[in-house]
């Protein structure tokens, strides 16, 4: 009879814990959500101040659209947002078409030794590692030989060169987790190597590529130390154009919050569309890798 009620007594005291349990980890979780997001949304409603309001920290005041205005009016902000945009689609574009083939070849290319494949994968992985400003002054001085340095193109290759490891390194495990009897029996039926990969290989992988190519537009989207360095004020990108509000005279902290929630907007509507492929390709890379 006490075992029965001691045992009750448990299952009682677990439930009461599971019904406790549920709603604070809610709470938790939006809490730590709100810490997370606040300095985005402070940084939107600063927009919405003068500069006089801007530099004396407060969540009351009285919105303006002055400093939006004045921001987006500025015809300067639309060249550098073009420019980004211009490295964005066609870097992510170009890092797609190369870097998608690589990881195909290195999983079910044939070579003259075993591991050559191998070898390839982790030199792709090591230069995923080096930090640009260990490359700045040979790229600096070969594109200028070039005749590269400070054009859009230029600042596109460098873009490239450090981006495609990240989409052969994303890639390599979807491809490695693709059975091999597929790709065996395709070839007895006399699909070419492209074929395998158009019609096999990127339909069956193809929500690992999406997070590729999404995580290559917001790298390439964010980037700034390649920006600044190797172009000019005409082919320069977005996050070079906020860093002008940083000058001499002190920092315009209203502009700069201003022009930098236009520049977040795009990312946050372009990531929470495509945050479902997002997560489940990155959870799925990450189970399999």
């Amino acid at each position: 009879m006490i075992q029965a009620t001691t045992a009750n007594e448990n299952k009682g005291f677990r439930k009461v814990i599971k019904q406790i349990k549920t709603p604070v980890l809610t709470i938790f979780i939006f809490a730590v959500a709100i810490i997370y997001f606040f300095p985005i949304l402070y940084m939107f409603l600063t927009g919405f101040k003068t500069e006089y309001q801007a530099v004396r920290p407060s969540l009351i005041f009285n919105p303006t659209l002055e400093t939006f205005i004045k921001v987006l009016s500025d015809s300067n902000i639309y060249n550098f947002l073009g420019n980004s945009v211009f490295q964005v689609v066609l870097g992510t574009s170009i890092c797609l078409i190369l870097g998608v083939p690589a990881a195909f070849i290195l999983v079910f290319g044939k070579f003259k030794k075993s591991t050559t494949g191998d070898s390839l994968y982790f030199w792709f992985i090591t230069t995923i590692l080096l930090p640009p400003v260990a490359v700045l002054i040979p790229l600096y001085t070969t594109f200028q030989k070039l005749g590269l340095n400070k054009t859009s193109f230029g600042l596109l290759i460098a873009y490239i060169g450090f981006h495609i490891p990240l989409v052969v390194w994303m890639t390599y495990s979807f491809f490695k987790d693709l059975p091999i009897e597929l790709i065996e029996a395709a070839d007895l039926d006399g699909c070419t190597r492209f074929q395998q990969l158009v019609l096999i290989a990127i339909p069956l992988a193809k929500t690992g590529i999406i997070s590729a190519g999404l995580l290559v537009a917001v790298f390439i989207w964010n980037e700034f130390f390649l920006g600044f360095n190797l172009t000019t004020n005409t082919t320069a990108t977005l996050p070079v154009y906020l860093s002008r509000f940083r000058e001499q005279q002190g920092m315009f902290t209203a502009q700069l919050s201003a022009s930098s929630s236009v520049a977040v907007i795009p990312a946050l509507i372009f990531g929470w569309i495509s945050q479902k492929s997002l997560v489940k390709g990155l959870t799925m890379g990450a189970v399999k890798g």
